[in-house]
Order: structure tokens, then sequence, then C-alpha cells
């Protein structure tokens, strides 16, 4: 859900950021409305839009294989 794997968190936060300073300096809310707007789009946007646009999720990337794993091209060489 909140994971490196989904591609909607940091754009959801960027617009939830700008968004709370657009109302904290338009309007008079009260600022557990603003508290609450901010969870709203930072929290709960990125995996309403992960879910439904089918985006990536932090399972599936960690079970690619690594490249290079095992060609002993490491820090092996270096032993004193």
């Amino acid at each position: 859900m909140l994971s490196p794997g989904n591609p909607y968190v940091l754009p959801s936060v960027l617009v939830a950021a700008g968004t709370y300073l657009a109302v904290t300096l338009l309007t008079d809310v009260s600022l557990l409305v603003r508290i609450g707007l901010l969870a709203f789009l930072a929290g709960v946007v990125p995996i309403v839009l992960n879910r439904l646009l089918g985006g990536g999720s932090a399972d599936e990337w960690r079970d690619d294989p690594l490249e290079n794993a095992g060609d002993g091209d490491g820090d092996e060489s270096r032993e004193a």
C-alpha cells in the first residue's frame, strides 16, 4: 500500500502539502479539518489509486533476482 513500489505516494504527498498550505492561507478552516484533508490526500488517495490503476507493490519488485548476485565481483577480492 504505502510502499516504495507505489508510484502514487510522492505525487499525492506533494498535492496534499500544496492543498494544506492553500487551505491554511485562503480559508479559516479549523486545524482538525486541515489535518484530516492532509491525511486523506497523502494516505488514502495513493492506496486507492494503486488498487484501481494497478500500480506496483513492494512484493513484486522484491522477487526479482539481482543481476550480479553471486558473480564474485564483490568485495571478496579485497580480503587481507
